[in-house]
């Protein structure tokens, strides 16, 4: 599994990406059928990633982007805290 850490991310940019990313099919939520592929494929370690998260907001969605930009990625949001958090790797 690739190395990677959780980092603070701009609300409100994160919920335009997600809406583009819902009206484009690239938007994957923990129902996704997609979801388990994605997470293998690209290594990574959703337990503790979801662990950093919930020590941070009390209720936090769990959502992939996958348009096949940079910003693709595990996005983690809080809509009570208006607050975003990134898994990005570590290089």
């Amino acid at each position: 599994m690739a190395r990677s850490k959780v980092v603070d991310f701009d609300y409100y940019q994160f919920i335009r990406m997600m809406q583009r990313a819902g009206n484009a099919g690239q938007r994957l939520e923990k129902s996704d059928a997609r979801w388990g592929d994605y997470v293998r494929q690209h290594g990574i370690n959703e337990v503790a990633a979801t662990a950093i998260a919930r020590q941070k907001f009390e209720k936090v969605v769990p959502v992939i982007i996958a348009e096949g930009n940079d910003t693709d990625g595990l996005y983690f949001f809080s809509r009570d805290d208006e607050a975003c958090l990134r898994l990005v790797a570590l290089e």
